[in-house]
Formats: C-alpha cells, structure tokens, sequence
C-alpha cells in the first residue's frame, strides 16, 4: 500500500505543505473563485463527478471539499509525478498497472463509508482542451454508482473565464444529487448530459457577470479572493 506506515506527525506537515502551496498557486492565478451550490446536509460519502478541460480542476475540486470539511480522494494518472498529493488524499490509477487500479478502488469504497468522504472523480478520463463538449464518460463512475449506492453523486461543473480582469475567475457549479435506473451505457449519457446542461448555464453566467456584486446576485458564493487587476490596486 502507498506509502503505509508513515509517522503521522509526517503526514501531517507534508499535508499542511501541500494545502499551503495549492492555497498560494490559487490566490496568485486567480482573481477569484466562486461557487454556485450549497454542500449537502446529508451526513454522507459524496462523489463529485466533474468536467476536467482545466489544468486547475484537480486544486479547485479540492478547495471546495476543504470549505465543505470533508476529507478529500481523488484518483491521478499522473500520482507519481505529484507524490506530496499523497498526503491531501491523492491515490494512484495509473493505465498501465490494473493491480495498483483495484487497490485503489477498494480503498476508494472502504473510504466512502464515511460521511466525511468526498471522491473528485474526472469520468472523461483525461484532460482535454475543448470546454464546449464532455468525452463519452468511463464506466468507472457506474461501477461506483452500483457499490456505493449510499452516497451522493453530485455534478460538478468547472469553468475559468479568462476575459474582463487580468486574471481570470474560476467558477464551480454543484447539482443536484443525480440519480438514474437505467442501464449502464444509457446512465453514463444521462450523467453526461446533466453535467453539460450544468456547464452550458455556468458559462453563460460567467460571460455576464463583470463584479463580484454581479456574481453574487446570480447565487454565487466566494470560495477564494486571489489577485485584483492592476488597475484595481493602483
């Protein structure tokens, strides 16, 4: 098991460090980030399943379960290029090694039977370039949909909107908890299209809002404040 047995007082620095680095890289590329979407009242396991067009995904996914209290997961291709993640709650899927893919999934349904647990799952698969459309789900988010029936599955759309400011906002829209009875094939396109319909209305309220006043209007909140624009601070 990936890195077992450590001194807890360890994990804990390098968890501090690394909840330290990714709050600095958000405050300084960011004007600000705002979210749509109240965390659940529920005491349950959540599993975020999110669009994945921004290098930024995985650290705005995680600033958000930190707001909410919860304890964070998130799968990683690319684990051992970022092996501080670990710490933060970061397990390896690599491609390439399906026994190192079932170890995490079965740490992954042992963690969701906490209520403190919330999974940032990127069911596309891989990061892609085109914020205009969604790639065909992974099954991968059905297969957890059928063992961990007990929690919630909630669409999280992701969108930066670079224009206005000099830095660019970053908005996160939460659903609805989403539920389907159908096959798998046909849930995975039901997925996908509520989380596209969830996405299409984030775009559209980040290209006509302007301020922050604007923004929370629309029923937004600030998770984070980053930097103002130049003209802003002079």
């Amino acid at each position: 098991m990936e890195r077992a047995g450590l001194p807890s007082a360890f994990v804990g620095v390098q968890a501090r460090f690394v909840d330290w680095l990714i709050h600095r890289s958000l405050r300084g590329h960011f004007r600000a980030i705002y979210v749509q979407g109240a965390p659940p009242a529920e005491p349950k396991p959540i599993v975020l399943f999110a669009n994945h067009h921004y290098w930024w995904d995985g650290y705005l996914g995680y600033w958000l379960i930190r707001a909410w209290g919860r304890r964070a997961l998130v799968w990683m291709e690319a684990y051992r290029r970022f092996p501080p993640f670990w710490a933060l709650g970061a397990l390896p899927f690599p491609p390439d090694n399906i026994a190192m893919r079932a170890r995490t999934i079965r740490r992954t349904l042992t963690a969701l039977q906490s209520p403190e647990t919330a999974l940032l799952l990127f069911p596309e698969g891989v990061l892609h370039g085109d914020p205009q459309r969604l790639l065909p789900f992974q099954r991968s988010l059905y297969w957890l949909a059928q063992r961990a029936a007990h929690a919630l599955f909630l669409p999280l759309a992701i969108h930066i909107e670079p224009s206005y400011h000099q830095y660019p906002r970053a908005y996160l829209s939460v659903g609805k908890p989403f539920t389907c009875e159908l096959e798998e094939a046909a849930w995975l396109q039901s997925a996908a299209q509520t989380l596209q319909a969830q996405l299409r209305a984030l775009q559209a309220d980040a290209r006509h809002t302007f301020t922050e006043a604007e923004t929370v209007k629309r029923g937004y909140q600030v998770l984070l404040r980053g930097r103002r624009s130049l003209h802003e601070r002079f």
